[in-house]
């Protein structure tokens, strides 16, 4: 049988889901329907996943199966394929997550670490005051922060402002993306030659937008394969897109080739854009709201480092307490509620517990297994064994962010050094 859940309409299925902050109702459901849910949405089956024993089971000892992605129909041919995050699970998406790995793993992300101290002090001197409230500029600054980081690692370009051309670029077409990303949408765009449906056609606007979208996509990686195109020029140049494009001699390049790198550095700039932003920004909520908090951190700084000395990352094994509130930071509230915009669907049929979980579900996930879970507690991380593969933010199986290592980088060094030099208020 399938697992339980919510029932809709003939046909139509559940069409009342929240499209604000949907996470919640799932978190409501599962405490009516346990850790696994079912529903329907215009023909389509979903499964909301909400416990890590059941998230572990289904997408990590049965990735093979549970790494694909929501069906792929024309509109998704406009930008989908550009993003290893959205990509179906294929040929192409392994080479495409083989070339990230290759330059984005652990040992690889330590080469960043000087352009991430770098941007992490110009940061912090834009912070004019000892005193950072919420009500200043903060979202833009740490928008701005964590879009300088990625093009300058990747492209060695200098942003000096996130109202640049780029950067607002990248904005853009991530907010245009989150617009898709909610159950049902993908059953709409299902329907045969909607692509070419006119505009005034019910949910016609979703089309346009789409076309939009794709627009978008190849507007911004033609900017930056420009961009990569000057710097080739450039013997001084050693930006990780030249170095990726001169490992080959230009008579050696397919066109897959040049695709894959190019859609590796756009889809590395545009990840940054949205989560490593929100991650950061939580951290100071967290802070503001959380005051106690903020000054044991602030005198475990103190009593390692001295009062108003920057952290390193060589000083990270001796900041437990520093560690534990950038994990409870991604646990709190992640940057993308697990599962709700990238959904996992199996490419076989599969069951758990006795569940059915048909070919072609689409999975999605909310976990509260910590006690007091809405509350900031960065000590219940504390004397145990934590490691990045514990940032369930970071999803899970062959679907994990292949970028993890260096957001990891960022979001240390910045909370590490926003603590020891700053004070957070309301």
């Amino acid at each position: 049988p399938y697992p339980p859940g919510p029932k809709g309409y003939w046909l139509l299925g559940l069409i009342r889901i929240p499209m604000i902050k949907p996470w919640l109702t799932y978190v409501k459901w599962g405490k009516e329907y346990g850790d696994l849910i079912h529903f329907t949405r215009l023909g389509r089956h979903y499964l909301v996943i909400n416990s890590l024993e059941a998230a572990n089971e289904i997408l990590e000892r049965q990735a093979r199966l549970t790494s694909d992605r929501p069906v792929h129909t024309e509109l998704d041919r406009m930008f989908s394929l550009h993003f290893l995050g959205t990509a179906p699970y294929d040929d192409e998406w392994r080479a495409y997550r083989k070339l990230m790995h290759q330059n984005f793993r652990a040992v690889a992300s330590i080469d960043y670490r000087p352009i991430e101290v770098k941007h992490v002090c110009k940061f912090l001197d834009r912070i004019d005051s000892p005193e950072i409230s919420l009500k200043d500029q903060v979202s833009t600054l740490v928008h701005s922060l964590s879009q300088v980081i990625m093009y300058d690692s990747v492209y060695s370009l200098e942003i000096s402002s996130n109202k640049e051309n780029m950067p607002q670029h990248a904005r853009d077409m991530a907010e245009l993306f989150e617009s898709f990303m909610i159950p049902g949408w993908d059953a709409f765009k299902s329907i045969p030659f909607i692509h070419l449906f006119p505009s005034w056609f019910p949910g016609g606007h979703h089309r346009i937008n789409h076309e939009m979208l794709g627009k978008m996509v190849e507007t911004f990686a033609e900017d930056l394969w420009q961009q990569t195109m000057k710097a080739m020029s450039d013997e001084n140049q050693s930006s990780l897109m030249v170095k990726l494009f001169s490992e080959k001699q230009p008579q050696d390049r397919s066109n897959e080739d040049v695709e894959l790198i190019k859609n590796m550095g756009m889809g590395a700039v545009a990840a940054a854009t949205d989560t490593t932003m929100s991650a950061i920004c939580t951290f100071f909520l967290a802070m503001s709201l959380y005051p106690d908090v903020q000054r044991k951190a602030q005198q475990e700084l103190d009593s390692v480092l001295g009062h108003g000395k920057l952290p390193t990352f060589d000083d990270r094994s001796s900041l437990p307490y520093i560690d534990a509130v950038y994990l409870e930071v991604m646990r709190w509230h992640p940057a993308i509620p697990l599962g709700l915009y990238l959904q996992h669907v199996s490419i076989k049929d599969i069951y758990y517990k006795g569940y059915y979980i048909p070919k072609g579900q689409a999975m999605t996930h909310d976990e509260s297994q910590f006690s007091k879970p809405d509350h900031f507690i960065p000590e219940r991380h504390l004397n145990k064994e934590n490691s990045i593969s514990s940032i369930l933010a970071y999803g899970f199986g062959r679907r994990v962010c292949v970028g993890r290592y260096m957001a990891n980088d960022t979001m240390w060094i910045t909370i590490a050094s926003v603590l020891a030099t700053k004070n957070i208020s309301s």
